[in-house]
């Protein structure tokens, strides 16, 4: 009778085991499975993710598997249509703003080709009354006729330097190399300047130990690069007289360095002198486009 009773006890204790047994295998395949489809979501998520982020906002995530994961789909998606309408309104008016830039340039480089040729012939006119070609004009009417044309020279240079930062901004510069005396190409650049530099008192103090420097370079692009910087040296030092220009060969370049006595840059501006229509003018009481150093 004991061990019959022992005996159903034992059965009944094996098969509450098995049973329990057979529930967390159940249980435990069951979460397999539910991490296994987890955790492909997570990955395609993932994946999805780092695709948006190089700039393919079209893909779309998947439902998830509980309705938490359902939520973050939707939201997901919901920011990448957000993501990818902003990315369109940027384009459009990035579009928008290139047309109105192509506008602005195509207005700026005929109008200063329209100036240009006036300016010229003007500037060729004063040089006929300064040569006599029109008859003898008095000491006081040179001066005043020198004056007005270092004012056309201004003028001239600013709608050179115009021209010049369209094609800089276009790409259209073109390089004309051709073997020249470097020597010679900066003595006739200070010869350029000598009614300016007369005009405003000032004396240009050249030195170089060769005679002779031969290099293939650009006359013209050498030739706006020195004006530039001659005009700046005679405008921002008023009090002062002497500007140097130094050609100075190295063993393997060429150095060009010109220095005037005047106030210098001030600290705050030294990152921006090259920028473009970026101007200290106003602090010195000159006119200047911002263009001059842009250019060099």
């Amino acid at each position: 009778m004991n061990f019959n009773y022992i005996l159903i006890i034992n059965s009944i204790v094996l098969f509450c085991v098995i049973l329990t047994s057979i529930f967390l295998v159940v249980k435990y395949a069951r979460l397999c499975v539910k991490f296994n489809r987890l955790y492909k979501y997570m990955y395609n998520h993932m994946n999805l993710i780092t695709s948006a982020r190089y700039g393919n906002l079209n893909n779309k995530v998947e439902d998830g598997i509980d309705a938490l994961t359902i939520q973050l789909s939707r939201n997901t998606n919901a920011l990448l249509e957000s993501i990818s309408d902003r990315d369109n309104m940027i384009r459009e008016y990035i579009e928008k703003e290139k047309e109105s830039q192509n506008i602005k340039q195509d207005f700026i480089s005929c109008l200063a080709h329209d100036l240009k040729v006036p300016i010229i012939a003007q500037d060729n006119t004063y040089d006929l009354f300064l040569s006599g070609n029109f008859g003898e004009i008095s000491n006081v009417q040179k001066k005043a006729i020198s004056n007005m044309k270092i004012s056309n020279m201004d003028l001239k240079n600013l709608v050179i330097n115009l021209l010049d930062a369209q094609k800089l901004d276009a790409q259209k510069l073109e390089l004309n190399l051709e073997n020249i005396n470097l020597v010679t190409l900066i003595k006739s650049v200070i010869e350029q300047n000598q009614a300016t530099l007369i005009a405003k008192d000032k004396v240009i103090n050249f030195y170089c130990k060769e005679k002779e420097l031969n290099y293939s370079l650009d006359v013209l692009s050498i030739k706006r690069v020195l004006n530039n910087l001659i005009s700046n040296a005679i405008y921002y030092s008023k009090n002062a007289k002497n500007i140097h220009i130094d050609l100075i060969k190295n063993q393997n370049n060429i150095q060009i360095k010109l220095k005037d006595e005047g106030v210098g840059i001030n600290e705050d501006d030294i990152n921006s002198i090259f920028k473009k229509y970026y101007t200290c003018s106003k602090k010195y009481s000159n006119i200047a486009s911002g263009l001059g150093l842009y250019i060099a």
